[in-house]
C-alpha cells in the first residue's frame, strides 16, 4: 500500500499541462481571451502519460469516428472512465473540473477531436451538460443554421452552407463566435475576394458584428459548427 500510493504521489508530482507532456497528442489550434482550443489526437493504441487539464467549461467536438478511450483518474478519489465510441460532427458538454490523468485509446481507428475551453465562464452547472450526436445521415447537406444548445450565454449551432452559395449563419450576429469547420471548406469573401481555406477542425474566430459574409467557394456544401459567446 505505501508503495501504490508513493507512485501515486509521483505521478500527480510529475503531472503537467497536456500540451507539455504529449506535444504530438495535443496541439495548439486557437487562443484568445476568451476561449483556448486544442486539437487532440490518438494514434490507435497509443498511451499518454499522466497530464493536467484546467478546470473550464469545455466542449468536446468529434472530428472522426473512433471507437471507446480510456482515462485514469488521479487524485483524492480516483477513477477509470471509458470513453465509448463517437462519431464525426457530435459534441459534448463538460463541466470542467481540475483533472488529472493517463490516457489509453482501446481502437484500432485514430481518435481526433476539439476540446474547446471556455475562460471565466460560470456556466449554469444544471443546464450545461448532454451528448449532441451528428445530424440524421439524410439531413446533411441541407442548406441553413440549426441551433442544437442554448443557454443565456452560449449558443451553439449548425451552420451549413450550399454549394457556390453565400454562407448565412457562419457568426453571431449579437455574439462573438467560434466558427469550427466540420469538413474541409474553401470560403471567398463577398467584398474583397479573400479566400480562407479551412481544414477539418480549423477554426475562425469573429467578434460580434465584425465578421465579413463569406460564399461557399467550393463545388459541395460546406458544414460548420459556430459556437457564439453572448
Amino acid at each position: 500500500m505505501l508503495a501504490f500510493l508513493l507512485a501515486q504521489l509521483l505521478l500527480l508530482t510529475a503531472a503537467q499541462d497536456a500540451q507539455v507532456v504529449a506535444p504530438r497528442s495535443y496541439r495548439p489550434e486557437f487562443e484568445n481571451q476568451r476561449v483556448r482550443v486544442t486539437r487532440v489526437v490518438y494514434r490507435p493504441r497509443e498511451k499518454i502519460a499522466v497530464h493536467d487539464h484546467p478546470a473550464n467549461p469545455t466542449v468536446y467536438v468529434y472530428l472522426r469516428d473512433s471507437g471507446p478511450i480510456r482515462f485514469v483518474h488521479f487524485g483524492d478519489e480516483p477513477f477509470t472512465l471509458t470513453r465509448p465510441a463517437v462519431r464525426a460532427g457530435g459534441f459534448r458538454l463538460s463541466k470542467g473540473a481540475q483533472e488529472t490523468h493517463s490516457v489509453e485509446s482501446l481502437t484500432d481507428q485514430l481518435t481526433e477531436y476539439l476540446r474547446i475551453e471556455f475562460k471565466g465562464l460560470a456556466v449554469d452547472r444544471q443546464v450545461w451538460h448532454g451528448r449532441f450526436p451528428p445530424e440524421p445521415r439524410a439531413a446533411r447537406g441541407r442548406a441553413g443554421e440549426k441551433v442544437r444548445y442554448e443557454d443565456k450565454q452560449v449558443r451553439i449551432a449548425r451552420v451549413t452552407c450550399a454549394a457556390r452559395r453565400t454562407c448565412a449563419g457562419l457568426s453571431g450576429a449579437d455574439a462573438a463566435s467560434l466558427l469550427v469547420a466540420l469538413a474541409p471548406a474553401r470560403l471567398k469573401s463577398d467584398g474583397a475576394g479573400t479566400e480562407v481555406v479551412l481544414l477539418l477542425g480549423q477554426t475562425m474566430w469573429s467578434e460580434a458584428g465584425a465578421a465579413p459574409t463569406f460564399a461557399n467557394a467550393s463545388d459541395r456544401p460546406a458544414e460548420f459548427l459556430r459556437i457564439d459567446l453572448k
